[in-house]
């Protein structure tokens, strides 16, 4: 999915919104989630001794989940109909997760229970129906519950999400600190990540904006704000670390500073084509790769589980690539068709 910024939505009294921009760097920091996630699965990684992977994924899924919540919110504040802002995001994700559930199941039969509760997107929920080669589904039960409560804003007054969504991350945040997560798959000790996104979206079309963007166009606050970043989520699980708490507003802060400077080194690298290529694949890449991962090409004792690493890798991209381009593409241009129908039916009214 092209990274877009929306024209602005009605706001709660005049301000200076940006005005649409296409910020080829969002594609990369998708592109850097993926991977991360990737790696985190697939991959060993340890610093001095020290095993990383988790924290390589908490990372990861920080700047997905920022970059989900700030496109979304822009959404959000295009007011479109519910029925038109459902049928492109749940027709954007469901067929390729529900494809790729009933593979799995084809050979990992699960019970009616289990099903359920990944078809309808609520398996991290407590008491939680996550099995593996699947469990990495929870972070999609967030992101679709996110959808919902965007649709039910849409449904309700949009205008709140300038009050609520502050709110909640704030709420979120304070749960986690309260019962000590550093990290969670369950929605309300992890859409902190999603909210500080949304509120991304919310400062860009603000009238604060132009004066956060001065501050985060600053020299050295791109390196300052991945340090940051990289210090609220490596470090190692058996150590209290408090800086996690901090770690959905610095990632936010790092994804708006990368669009408020597009002519920095790293934004310029990050908006390069294969980056973008990746970025388009991405969605399929997270779906498959635990999947392809638990069948032979995942096999055997150490060695030889990573000495098929990159054929493992290069069948999840393969599949990644035709997903995307043979499944999800006409599920994205059904979507298109639905909502504009949609939107032309009600000016016919």
């Amino acid at each position: 999915m092209s990274a877009t910024l929306p024209p602005a939505g009605e706001l709660p009294g005049p301000a200076a919104a940006p005005t649409a921009a296409h910020y080829p760097v969002l594609d990369g920091v998708r592109a850097v989630s993926i991977l991360a996630v990737l790696w985190t699965h697939l991959m060993p990684f340890h610093v001095a001794g020290v095993a990383l992977n988790e924290s390589l994924g908490i990372f990861g899924m920080a700047l997905f989940f920022i970059l989900s919540g700030y496109l979304i919110t822009g959404q959000l504040l295009k007011r479109p109909t519910v029925s038109s802002f459902l049928a492109r995001r749940l027709l954007r994700v469901v067929p390729a997760a529900w494809i790729a559930l009933s593979v799995v199941w084809l050979f990992r039969p699960v019970d009616l229970e289990t099903a359920l509760s990944y078809l309808f997107f609520y398996a991290n929920v407590p008491p939680q129906w996550l099995v593996p080669p699947i469990d990495h589904f929870w972070s999609l039960c967030v992101e679709v519950q996110f959808y919902l409560l965007a649709a039910l804003m849409l449904w309700l007054r949009v205008r709140a999400i300038w009050w609520l969504f502050p709110l909640l991350l704030l709420t979120v945040t304070g749960l986690r600190w309260a019962n000590d997560m550093s990290g969670s798959s369950i929605t309300w000790f992890r859409a902190d990540d999603l909210l500080a996104g949304a509120c991304l979206a919310l400062v860009m079309h603000s009238r604060a904006w132009p004066a956060v963007r001065q501050v985060l166009s600053r020299p050295g606050a791109i390196p300052s704000l991945l340090l940051l970043m990289l210090a609220c989520s490596f470090f190692s699980h058996e150590v209290y670390n408090p800086l996690t708490y901090l770690k959905p507003y610095a990632a936010a802060a790092l994804v708006g500073a990368l669009m408020a400077q597009p002519g920095h080194r790293l934004s310029v690298w990050l908006g390069g084509p294969i980056f973008a290529y990746i970025a388009s694949i991405s969605y399929a890449l997270y779906v498959w790769h635990l999947p392809l991962a638990a069948t032979w090409l995942g096999s055997g004792d150490l060695w030889v589980k990573y000495l098929k690493r990159p054929l493992l890798l290069l069948v999840v991209f393969g599949i990644a690539h035709v997903s995307t381009f043979q499944v999800e593409r006409r599920f994205n241009e059904l979507a298109k068709r639905v909502g504009a129908g949609r939107g032309q039916r009600l000016k016919e009214v």
